[in-house]
């Protein structure tokens, strides 16, 4: 038996035998978590992709190789979000108070508007979000992890997961006490003297701004400006598939099989048996004494709320008999918002294929003293490769200043609206939903806009879309274009929080073991309590190799 995908006739063997894990999902966490539990021998694992497998071996043209962009078509989840929320009548669902009819009556049809308005694609391939995001590996700091512990959370300290952090990394540029260099994730940064013209001048002017030199992003520290720490060699990115599954997808222990969407987790009573998947069309039940689910912040809500496992008023309204009444399920849905203000740069300044995220800064937006934002530039960007970018103005590459905001307060949800075990979930991100998210970035705007009118930067950039001096100068204007602009960062996090059984909105506890049931365990980003200050990638890894390391059969 071996990992490689074999053909559609020989699919059905999967379900013909009991597994010891079925882990549902390749991405981030479900190949990590797979990869350790295979490797130190505990039964039988099989992981379940909804997506393909990566070509083996994968030539360094391929997309998912290449690291200097965002692969936003042909590997990804075809969703659609809504950028805010819906009248949906969520919170009488889950204290169940609305009948059979509610859901159809005030969900969708509530979101209807807004329901086509933002493609939020996320990865649905072997490596998930890690094969085609950006190849950023940033930690989170040691406040997100104390927020984790006031979660109730004790286990989730910084101290704690720093020897977790360190374990999965190879950081070429800083060994010693605070990082790792014998993981399976090379970390790399570009040093100072050979950044981009752009990226330099921007270095430049933080620094003249006050914003001190931070050459480790990933020390534990909060505020300056430095190279970002990256999970790429030579411009190819190094994603969760090739990082931790290349080794192990040989075990004798181990399947992995591809274009299986899980539908629903299976129970007897309360203690989960399987999952139902649908292959080559028909629905086919996978029997397994244990079941992980590492489907993501969207996936690994709606597949426990088609399971019966969820607000127990909003699975009645849809026909569905609870097993586990978790209103939490979907719930907290948080992505980090931002701005990103896009210049036409000069001739000859940017090049199709040179890095295109190179140096970051946290720093305070100004609202308060607090260090609330991430800024950086977005160099050498190909104008068609934009989500939602209209090019009415004719110009090939762009550059951007990103404006993010690190610890949003806004929350979204995530939820069905129907049983169908085909049915889109609804997505509602709820961006800007608290007004000091908006002032934040307000503010965050007004300073990104200080730098690109520096002389550094606006001697290299010739003109800038929709923003002007007039507009940022005033409140209201500059609030209405915060609002209607801000976007998504692709990092969904927060739909199935962890936290005690006395927490009313906690969905698993803090070894991923999902509240009132059995042989059930959640392992990705939904189980975050609160966003990092950061990509969620590098977090995403770690919270999987702690899970796994400490799962006790």
């Amino acid at each position: 038996m071996t990992a490689t995908p074999e053909p559609a006739a020989a699919e059905p063997a999967a379900a013909e035998r009991e597994w010891e894990y079925v882990i549902v999902g390749a991405g981030s966490a479900g190949a990590v978590t797979a990869a350790r539990l295979a490797a130190r021998g505990s039964g039988n694992v099989l992981l379940l992709e909804a997506g393909e497998d990566q070509p083996r071996p994968r030539d360094r043209s391929h997309p998912l190789a290449d690291a200097g962009r965002l692969v936003l078509a042909g590997h990804n989840w075809d969703y659609r979000a809504n950028l805010r929320t819906s009248a949906s009548p969520w919170e009488e669902l889950i204290q169940g108070r609305t009948g059979a009819s509610g859901i159809a009556s005030g969900g969708r049809a509530g979101a209807r508007a807004l329901w086509e308005r933002f493609p939020y694609q996320l990865g649905k391939v072997v490596g998930g979000g890690s094969a085609v995001n950006g190849a950023i590996a940033l930690r989170g700091l040691p406040r997100d992890f104390a927020a984790w512990e006031a979660h109730g959370n004790p286990d989730w300290s910084w101290e704690q997961v720093l020897p977790y952090y360190k374990d999965i990394e190879n950081d070429a540029d800083f060994p010693g006490r605070l990082h790792g260099d014998g993981g399976p994730l090379p970390i790399r940064r570009t040093p100072r003297g050979q950044v981009h013209e752009l990226d330099a001048a921007f270095w430049e002017e933080c620094n003249r701004q006050g914003v001190a030199d931070l050459p480790d992003l990933n020390a534990g520290l909060e505020a300056g400006v430095g190279p970002i720490p990256g999970n790429a060699v030579d411009g190819e990115r190094i994603d969760a598939s090739t990082a931790f599954l290349e080794d192990v997808r040989d075990l004798p222990n181990l399947r992995l099989r591809t274009g299986v969407r899980v539908t629903r987790v299976l129970f007897e009573k309360d203690r989960a048996v399987g999952v139902e998947a649908e292959l080559d069309g028909t629905l086919t039940t996978i029997r397994a004494r244990h079941v992980v689910l590492s489907a993501g912040a969207v996936g690994t809500p709606v597949i426990l709320q088609r399971s019966g496992v969820g607000a127990a008023g909003l699975l009645r309204s849809l026909g569905i008999t609870p097993v586990a009444d978790l209103p939490g399920v979907g719930r907290d849905l948080v992505d980090h918002p931002s701005v990103v203000i896009w210049s036409k740069p000069a001739d000859g300044v940017c090049t199709p294929g040179l890095p295109w995220r190179q140096v970051a800064a946290r720093m305070s937006s100004g609202f308060d003293d607090d260090v609330d934002i991430q800024a950086g530039l977005l160099n050498n960007v190909e104008s068609h490769t934009i989500p939602g970018f209209v090019d009415r103005l004719g110009w090939p590459l762009v550059v951007g200043i990103s404006v993010m905001l690190l610890r949003p307060r806004s929350r979204g949800r995530v939820f069905l609206d129907s049983a169908d075990p085909r049915a889109a979930p609804v997505i509602e991100l709820g961006l800007g939903t608290d007004p000091e998210d908006v002032e934040r970035l307000c503010h965050g705007v007004r300073r990104a806009w200080g730098f690109l009118r520096s002389p550094g930067l606006s001697g290299r950039l010739t003109r800038t879309q929709f923003w002007s001096d007039r507009m940022v100068a005033n409140d209201g204007v500059l609030r209405s274009g915060v609002r209607h602009i801000m976007n998504p960062g692709w990092h969904a996090a927060g739909s199935c929080r962890m936290g005690p059984d006395d927490d009313p909105w906690a969905v698993a506890d803090q070894e991923g073991r999902v509240h009132g049931t059995r042989n059930l365990r959640i392992a990705d980003a939904s189980l975050f309590p609160t966003i990092p200050s950061a990509p969620t990638n590098l977090t995403t890894l770690m919270l999987a190799e702690k899970l796994a390391r400490n799962t006790k059969e």
